[in-house]
C-alpha cells in the first residue's frame, strides 16, 4: 500500500500544512483546503484566553466564503474546467475542487478565495435566509431529529448536542463582526491544511504551492485551541419522545461511553466495536432473519459507534412499529457484548471486508483527502489508521468490547402525529 501512494508533506513558513499524494495512472486531480475549525468550535482559547462564538459560525462562513469578487466563486472554477464544493463537519471546514485539466490555476483560486473574506451586511442577510431554510429542512428530517435528540439526551455540555448549522436564534442574529472574528482566528494560514491528490508529479506542485504562499504571512498572535467544557458521566435524559409527520415510529437507543484521550486507542476501539455491531446487526447473526420476519427490524435499521478524545457513544436505530421489542433486542446485544466472544468466521469475514474497503477508499479522492486532514488533527498515522484491521486480533477486539462501560443508556422515540 505504501508503494501505491507517493506522499510529500511540508509545513510552509506561514504555518500552512501541505500534503501531496500522487496516484500514478489517475487523470483526475483534487485540491482541498481545510481549516481545523468546525461545528465544535463554539468556545476556543487564544493564548489561554477564552473566546466564545455563536453556534453555527463555521457553517455560516462556509456559505459566506463563496462570495468572491462580486460573484460566486463556483463560476470561476467552472471557467477553469473544475468542479468545486465545500462541507462543514464538527471538526473541520473544507473547500475543494476536482478537475481533469490543469491544476495550477484552480490551486491559485482555491487559496485566493479561502484566504480572503468578502463580507457585508447584505451578503450575511442573504445567507441567513438560505441557512434558515436548510435548518427547517433538517428539522423535518426524522433521521436527523432522531440522532440530534439522542445526542441532546446524552450530553449536557459537549457541543455535539448543538447543531452544526447553529440554533435558529444564533443564525438569525449572526453579524459581520462575529463572522469576521471567527474567520481571523481560524482561517489564518497557520490553521490551514492543503491536500493535493493527483496523477501528476508532485514535486513541481509543491514548489508551486510554496510560491503561492510565500507572500501570505500568518497574522495570528498566538495559539488557537478548541475548548470543550467538562462533561458528566451520566446521560441528561434517559428517555425522550416526540411526534412528527411520519407513518411508522423511529427509535434510537444510545449508550454514552467513557472518553479515551489517546486517539490511537480510539482508532482501535472504533474498529473493534464496529465489528461487534456489524456482527449482531447483519445477516452474520443467525437471529437477524427472525427479527426481520417479525418486522422488528427493517432495512432502515443499524448500529454505529464513535470514539474520540472528547466524546464516545454507541447508537442503535430502527424504523419499526415494534418499538419496545427493538429496545429489548438492543439491551440483549449489549449484554452479549459484555461477555460473549466474537464468532471466528464472522471476525475473519468482517476483517477481510474492512481491509478491502480501506484499500478501496484510497481511490476515492474526497475520502482520502479527509483522511489526511484527520491525520493532522488527530495525530494518528495515516498508515496506522488505514491498516488497523490488519493488525487487530480477535482477542484484542474482544478485550476492548468486554471492557467498556455500558451503564449510561438513553432512548429516543419519534412517533407519528395523532
Amino acid at each position: 500500500m505504501k508503494n501505491e501512494l507517493n506522499v510529500k508533506q511540508e509545513t510552509l513558513p506561514n504555518g500552512c500544512q501541505v500534503i501531496l499524494v500522487r496516484k500514478p495512472g489517475f487523470h483526475k486531480s483534487l485540491g482541498m483546503l481545510a481549516t481545523q475549525a468546525g461545528g465544535f468550535d463554539i468556545k476556543q482559547t487564544l493564548n489561554g484566553q477564552p473566546i466564545t462564538y455563536p453556534s453555527g459560525c463555521a457553517h455560516f462562513l462556509e456559505h459566506q466564503m463563496f462570495h468572491y469578487k462580486g460573484g460566486d466563486v463556483t463560476d470561476r472554477f467552472a471557467a477553469l474546467q473544475a468542479q468545486t464544493n465545500a462541507f462543514t463537519s464538527f471538526n473541520e471546514t473544507a473547500y475543494y475542487f476536482q478537475t481533469t485539466s490543469d491544476v495550477k490555476k484552480p490551486i491559485d483560486l482555491l487559496f485566493d478565495f479561502v484566504e480572503h473574506l468578502e463580507i457585508t451586511p447584505q451578503t450575511v442577510a442573504k445567507e441567513k435566509g438560505i441557512i434558515l431554510s436548510e435548518y427547517d429542512m433538517y428539522k423535518e428530517n426524522v433521521e436527523q431529529r432522531l440522532m440530534k435528540e439522542t445526542w441532546r439526551s446524552m450530553y449536557k455540555n459537549h457541543p455535539l448536542r448543538t447543531d452544526i448549522l447553529g440554533s435558529r436564534e444564533d443564525i438569525q442574529n449572526m453579524t459581520v463582526e462575529q463572522l469576521s472574528r471567527f474567520y481571523r482566528n481560524n482561517y489564518d494560514p497557520s490553521r490551514l491544511i492543503f491536500i493535493g491528490i493527483t496523477g501528476k508529479e508532485t514535486a513541481p506542485l509543491l514548489t508551486y504551492v510554496r510560491e503561492n504562499q510565500s507572500a501570505v504571512p500568518s497574522h495570528l498572535p498566538g495559539r488557537i485551541e478548541r475548548l470543550i467544557d467538562p462533561e458528566p458521566a451520566e446521560v441528561v435524559r434517559p428517555y425522550y419522545e416526540d411526534q412528527m409527520d411520519i407513518r411508522i415510529p423511529f427509535v434510537a437507543v444510545g449508550y454514552k461511553l467513557p472518553v479515551e484521550p489517546d486517539e490511537k486507542k480510539n482508532v482501535r476501539m472504533d474498529a473493534a466495536v464496529q465489528m461487534y455491531l456489524d456482527t449482531w446487526m447483519s445477516p452474520l447473526n443467525p437471529e437477524y432473519q427472525t427479527w426481520l420476519d417479525r418486522r422488528i427490524l427493517t432495512s432502515a435499521a443499524g448500529a454505529e459507534c464513535e470514539f474520540s478524545k472528547d466524546h464516545a457513544f454507541l447508537f442503535f436505530f430502527a424504523q419499526t412499529q415494534e418499538v419496545d421489542a427493538f429496545i429489548k433486542i438492543v439491551e440483549g446485544i449489549i449484554e452479549d457484548m459484555k461477555t460473549k466472544p466474537l464468532d471466528e468466521a464472522a471476525f475473519r469475514s468482517l476483517r477481510s471486508m474492512g481491509i478491502a474497503s480501506n484499500i478501496r477508499s484510497t481511490d476515492h479522492y474526497e475520502s482520502l483527502a479527509l483522511d489526511w486532514i484527520r491525520v493532522k488533527t488527530d495525530h494518528v498515522s495515516f498508515w496506522e489508521n488505514l491498516n488497523v484491521l490488519k493488525t487487530m486480533t480477535k482477542t484484542e477486539a474482544e478485550e476492548i468490547v468486554h471492557g467498556l462501560n455500558y451503564d449510561q443508556k438513553c432512548v429516543t422515540v419519534m412517533r407519528p402525529k395523532k
